[in-house]
């Protein structure tokens, strides 16, 4: 729920639009609170950034107060959109509605950032089965030409808000056992389909290191997103990586 007020999000939102103007090689997508969805996307005319929500219903249409349906967001501007963050997930949202969602937005030609990842490890590795069936179910009513809307996020849940990410080897470790389960359940041409990010703790110091990893499309960005210069050092590190 930030930043706190339109103020803020589209002083921000311009600072984000000039440094994407300045870089050719990166997608850049905006998720901000979806009440300055609308004002933030009218008012852009240009073509470096688009826009996406931070979750959307299970629901297409009726009866269902205080949730936001994917039509909703697209016809607020959005193209893309969040399903399954840890911070959803931790309210009680399952791997079902997850798949749910996915299925809602595709359908209305949304293109989904899904999060996966572990609350902790655990040392019998019993996390890495966690993960791929958070990316099986996710991604199971997917249409095999719909694979390049997807983009899957891992975001270890114990990296959130911490000081530090984890090192390069370890997020390379996961960007691999990501796209084997999406080979594996879901084959080759789905695997090169998709898109896979990380997000946790990402920041000015770590981002090069991160976005240097092998088989990583990018990241998914939270607190340091807000600070215009830790930002343009990520923007710029995703340029040259």
């Amino acid at each position: 729920m930030n930043p706190a007020s339109f103020v803020e999000a589209k002083r921000l939102f311009d600072v984000t639009k000039t440094l994407a103007a300045s870089v050719k090689k990166v997608d850049i997508v905006v998720v901000p609170p979806v009440v300055f969805l609308r004002e933030l996307a009218k008012g852009y005319r240009g073509t470096r950034v688009e826009f996406g929500a931070q979750n959307i219903s299970t629901e297409g249409s009726g009866s269902h107060t205080g949730e936001t349906a994917a039509a909703h967001v697209r016809d607020a501007g959005a193209t893309h959109t969040i399903i399954g963050h840890a911070e959803r997930r931790a309210l009680g949202e399952t791997d079902e509605r997850v798949s749910k969602k996915v299925v809602r937005a595709l359908e209305n030609k949304i293109d989904c950032i899904v999060a996966v990842g572990e609350s902790e490890r655990d040392e019998h590795g019993e996390y890495v089965q966690m993960v791929r069936n958070q990316i099986v179910i996710a991604l199971r009513e997917v249409p095999a030409a719909r694979f390049k809307n997807i983009t899957i996020a891992y975001e270890p849940i114990w990296a959130i808000g911490a000081p530090t990410a984890p090192d390069a080897n370890e997020v390379h470790q996961m960007m691999l056992l990501v796209r084997k389960t999406v080979r594996d359940a879901f084959g080759d041409k789905a695997l090169k389909a998709i898109r896979v990010v990380y997000g946790g703790a990402v920041n000015e110091e770590n981002a090069h290191d991160i976005l240097s990893v092998p088989d990583l499309d990018g990241v998914l960005v939270g607190r340091a997103s807000l600070e215009p210069t830790q930002l343009k050092a990520i923007i710029q590190a995703a340029q040259s990586a």
